[in-house]
């Protein structure tokens, strides 16, 4: 039978006996630092599970050059006894480096607390200092010596698999073999995977207790340095930063300006019934896509009804194209601006600081039609709101529309269903992440009121849409939020909720003829969205706001409206109380425009440039030619534009990596 073959029997006994030697390894790690341990023991098993399948991940890494020389014709490790001593030699070698990448962590995390990464390499630096530091810490020569036995031991262990390739062969038919390649793919594949769910396993998912001993058990250090290997070691420079920090005290108006400190006390006001606060995080949605601001196709009714009873920000930004960098600036206050994936990819800045949790006495709620797992969300929400419940595809009772989860109606039938029955005695904060607005933009059958119809493409481009599916997909979600406004106020909560609603970002598509060309040649179609506050009940309605805002002051706007005290350390302002700025500007890096542009967007103007600082441009936002540049024509709006653009450009980075809550 396949089960019978020497090389699933030598790829398996492999796998298997390095799990063993990384299991004991965990034990070690666990049993050295257990005193640390304030979660309980159901976290400790949960953690000890997720480890054991990065252990897992890590073994079927190792092994797999081994295995892929087993699959040559002809010469192979069954007939090349040479091949053999190279596998051996191989293993050997990886051997060694693992075990005293183990041992380095053991050291590493007894001295500061924390699994290694790519930050842990900066010892190296100074070599001599750092072997002087560790002679004099540790016994080096013991630990050595151990180290060495154990990699011995390890190497001695793992001979047993290669005489299974010595053996006579007892899987002849094609069948068999057939029948043992294909399950054994299979099986190393969901190894590797580390679940059967939708995004493999993650260092986000060991994020799951608020213990950092339990979230550092369910670490590999191997697989958790080489996720922060792609991370540039400090991807901010502090001296430019120390640079611009008197025009970021202007900026943020910082009472008392002290070195790189951006701290600011803002007091609370009585509030006899705090109001519940949702936050809709409307996917893909571009500001040129509204009747409001000029589009014919009318594909946005609900939307524009609720911008026309409520508050509408019709010049609000975000700062990067992204999904995922849109949540984190929601969440932090601070313009995800890392150069190398997104921020909440990076698991030496998912520790921030966010102005959710000063909504102390609020029930929390982050609601999503798919998975956290992705773009590590999960993480970024648990490890830095405590007490926030994540409400994801797995915990809903609705039909999966698509790769991105259930379709929005459906998001929003739940959503509404747990708002019907909160506790009325306590006010809650909920987010609401719609998806069904992107590709392949599914559309679900038998929606009550929502048809879809031939469209002239031509028309559909002048309007900004490049596709008929893309056009339907607006209005589905236009109709979803109509859906569930009705529901809303139609229900008990609704007089006492403020609801905000946001677009994380537009998109690249045909030119709008509606819009002011800047929107199309500075690519601002993507980075323009509306933002809409909408209380019919406690806000003063029909107001419209032109002064430029930008995501970061969410979650400031949000802390006002719920009269709590807060401390501000993030970029943006609160923007229904104090006094609006004479010339607020909104932070973008228009990689629409080029890998290396960075820009501000204010008043009348923008300006660009690299990020060294470089090729400096100045444009006219109203202009019928705004791709010229008029640096010359206005100097003095230039240069402050610049210094101001290089502040807070060179303050995100910083901060995305010094804003520890």
């Amino acid at each position: 039978m396949f089960y019978h073959s020497r090389r699933l029997r030598f790829v398996f006994g492999l796998v298997l006996k390095l799990m063993a030697v990384f299991f004991i390894f965990r034990i070690i790690f666990v049993l050295a630092f257990i005193d640390s341990m304030i979660g309980g023991l159901s976290e400790l098993m949960n953690a000890l599970w997720v480890g054991i399948r990065f252990d897992l991940r890590l073994a079927v890494l190792i092994v797999l050059p081994v295995g892929l020389m087993l699959l040559i014709p002809v010469v192979n490790l069954l007939r090349q006894p040479i091949l053999q001593k190279l596998g051996q030699y191989y293993l050997r070698g990886a051997l060694a480096v693992v075990v005293f990448v183990y041992g380095f962590d053991l050291g590493n995390y007894s001295y500061l607390g924390h699994r290694i990464d790519i930050s842990t390499l900066r010892l190296l630096e100074n070599l001599w200092i750092a072997l002087g530091m560790a002679w004099g810490t540790y016994p080096i020569v013991w630990i050595t010596i151990g180290l060495i036995l154990c990699v011995a031991g390890v190497v001695w262990w793992l001979r047993q698999p290669f005489h299974y390739l010595n053996d006579s062969s007892q899987v002849v038919r094609f069948r068999d073999k057939t029948i043992g390649f294909t399950i054994g793919g299979i099986v190393i594949l969901f190894s590797y995977w580390g679940t059967f769910s939708q995004y493999r396993l993650l260092w986000s998912d060991a994020h799951f207790s608020k213990d950092p001993f339990i979230v550092a058990a369910a670490l590999n250090p191997v697989l958790y340095l080489n996720e922060t290997r792609s991370f540039a070691l400090e991807d901010f420079d502090a001296a430019a930063t120390r640079a611009h920090y008197k025009v970021l005290v202007d900026e943020l108006g910082i009472p008392e300006p002290k070195q790189l400190t951006f701290v600011r006390q803002v007091a609370g006001r009585d509030l006899e019934h705090p109001p519940n606060i949702v936050i809709i995080f409307l996917e893909s949605v571009g500001f040129n896509r509204m009747a409001r601001a000029g589009n014919p196709m009318n594909a946005t009714p609900n939307l524009d009804r609720i911008a026309t009873e409520g508050i509408s920000f019709d010049r609000f930004y975000i700062p990067m194209v992204g999904t995922a960098r849109s949540v984190f600036g929601m969440v932090t206050g601070i313009h995800d601006v890392a150069s190398v994936e997104t921020a909440s990819s990076n698991p030496r800045i998912v520790d921030q600081y966010s102005l959710i949790n000063a909504l102390t006495d609020y029930e929390k709620y982050y609601i999503m039609g798919g998975s956290a797992s992705w773009r590590n969300v999960r993480s970024l929400l648990i490890n830095n709101i405590p007490d926030i419940i994540i409400t994801e595809q797995e915990d809903l009772n609705y039909p999966r529309l698509d790769v991105w989860g259930i379709s929005d109606h459906d998001l929003f039938k739940s959503a509404h269903e747990k708002f019907k029955f909160m506790d009325k005695g306590r006010p809650f904060f909920a987010v609401i992440q719609t998806a069904t607005n992107h590709r392949p933009y599914s559309i679900p059958g038998g929606i009550e009121g929502f048809e879809v119809y031939d469209e002239d493409d031509e028309k559909l481009a002048r309007a900004g849409f490049n596709s008929e599916g893309q056009f339907h997909a607006m209005r589905l979600l236009d109709h979803a939020v109509g859906s569930f406004m009705e529901m809303a106020e139609s229900s008990s909560y609704f007089e006492n909720t403020v609801f905000l609603f946001f677009g994380d970002h537009g998109t690249s598509d045909p030119r709008a003829t509606h819009m002011p060309p800047a929107d199309f040649e500075l690519k601002l179609r993507s980075y323009q969205v509306p933002f809409i506050i909408y209380a019919p009940e406690k806000l003063k309605v029909g107001l419209v706001r032109n002064d430029v805002a930008q995501l970061v002051d969410l979650m400031p706007t949000v802390c006002g409206l719920a009269g709590v005290p807060y401390e501000n350390r993030t970029l943006g302002r609160d923007l229904l109380n104090g006094k609006i700025p004479s010339d607020p500007i909104a932070l973008i890096v228009n990689k629409k425009v080029a890998e290396h542009h960075i820009a501000v967007v204010g008043k009348d103007h923008y300006l660009s440039m690299n990020k060294d600082g470089s090729n400096v441009k100045l444009h006219e936002l109203w202009s019928n030619e705004p791709w010229v540049d008029v640096k010359e024509k206005y100097p003095e709006i230039a240069d402050r534009y610049s210094m101001r653009l290089r502040g807070m450009y060179e303050t995100a980075r910083y901060m995305l990596y010094h804003n520890k809550k």
